[in-house]
């Protein structure tokens, strides 16, 4: 009997020690996974603040090249600015490449309207900060294969109209009318 009670007793010390150790590793994890979920929210206010102060950095630039005061860039004001090494510095610190400064103005003009405002100059910075995103790249493919599909079947019907155009200039030549 004293040897069956020693052997309930050690599956009892097994059992109880396997249950301390369980609810202390839960403690630990659910404090590990609030951490987590606490630096999520740290990383998120972090990147929102990252962007605001470039949004700052960008507006001041803007205001830098408009000398007129117009609120509006022209293409003279950017070119001249962008002449500056400074400034294509300033623009390449911010991910931005200022080599081509006819490209970077149409891409930075939105509306197309050869003037470039905040908005367009901010949004348009923040679009082309860094390496192209694989989005940008899945954006791209899609607008090129539905660009391909357009021009193919426009260069279909356009071979077709031409074809019945030459077609009745030869019947009318041969002096055939319909």
């Amino acid at each position: 009997l004293s040897f069956l009670l020693v052997i309930l007793f050690i599956v009892y010390i097994c059992f109880a020690q396997m249950a301390v150790l369980n609810v202390l590793t839960g403690a630990f994890c659910q404090n590990a996974i609030d951490s987590a979920a606490h630096d999520q929210d740290l990383l998120t206010q972090h990147i929102l603040h990252e962007k605001q102060k470039y949004v700052q950095r960008i507006s001041k630039i803007f205001h830098d090249i408009d000398d007129d005061g117009s609120g509006t860039i022209s293409m003279k004001e950017f070119l001249k600015h962008m002449q500056s090494s400074e400034m294509q510095a300033c623009l390449e610190s911010f991910g931005l490449d200022a080599s081509d400064v006819w490209t970077l103005f149409k891409l930075l003009d939105m509306d197309q309207g050869s003037y470039i405002d905040l908005d367009e100059f901010v949004s348009g910075c923040l679009r082309m900060k860094g390496h192209a995103k694989q989005m940008d790249v899945a954006r791209l493919i899609y607008q090129l294969k539905w660009f391909d599909k357009r021009m193919s079947q426009f260069m279909s019907r356009t071979d077709d109209r031409l074809g019945l155009l030459l077609g009745d200039e030869e019947d009318m030549s041969r002096g055939i009318h319909r």
